[in-house]
């Protein structure tokens, strides 16, 4: 590719975004797990089953790219027009930091945002195996025993299961509302529960 050509998809993607990446017919199953839900409840990869879900892993103490993208879900949610479209989509916030993020703690700040929203989570030797499986990084940072106060980092990316609990699709960073909400709105149209 000649440079030019380099610099204008550059732009392209700057402006845009990357989008959804999409993987069709090479969906993967997911993992079996086990995560605490903002009830208390189980939230397993059988729970995944029967709809679409989109789960974005961050934490309550971050400061900016959790609620943009939160903010940036519930936009999209409010988006779609059709609600048998909305009705077919879950959203879920996974946090990545479970020391603080307790199910009260997501319970509150999930409702925030939207009260369709779940939040969960679970010990990270229970969310690792999800994390990695999706490609999801994160780390905990700067910790010491006599501080609550550490750094958290994550990825950016809104994973996209499918109805059979699949990793079916990823929307990389930075994130349109109206173009996800049209991106899943085909989706779903096309490949109803």
């Amino acid at each position: 590719m000649k440079k030019p050509t380099i610099v204008i998809v550059a732009l392209i993607a700057l402006i845009g975004g990357f989008g959804l990446s999409w993987f069709g017919e090479q969906a993967r199953a997911l993992p079996e797990f086990e995560l605490i839900d903002h009830n208390r409840q189980a939230l397993t990869r059988d729970s995944m089953r029967g709809q679409w879900s989109l789960l974005f892993f961050g934490f309550t103490h971050c400061p900016d790219i959790c609620p943009i993208s939160l903010q940036t879900l519930a936009d999209m949610q409010n988006a779609i027009d059709d609600t048998d479209v909305s009705d077919a989509i879950k959203i879920y916030f996974v946090s990545v930091d479970p020391e603080r993020d307790t199910p009260e703690v997501l319970a509150e700040y999930v409702k925030y945002f939207s009260p369709a929203f779940s939040g969960a989570t679970a010990p990270l030797e229970a969310l690792t195996p999800l994390t990695r499986s999706l490609g999801i990084a994160h780390a905990i940072r700067n910790r010491t025993e006599t501080s609550a106060d550490y750094d958290v980092e994550h990825s950016a990316a809104i994973v996209l299961i499918n109805p059979q609990a699949e990793y079916a699709g990823l929307f990389s960073a930075p994130h349109d509302p109206l173009a996800m909400a049209r991106d899943m709105t085909r989706i779903v149209e096309r490949h109803p529960l």
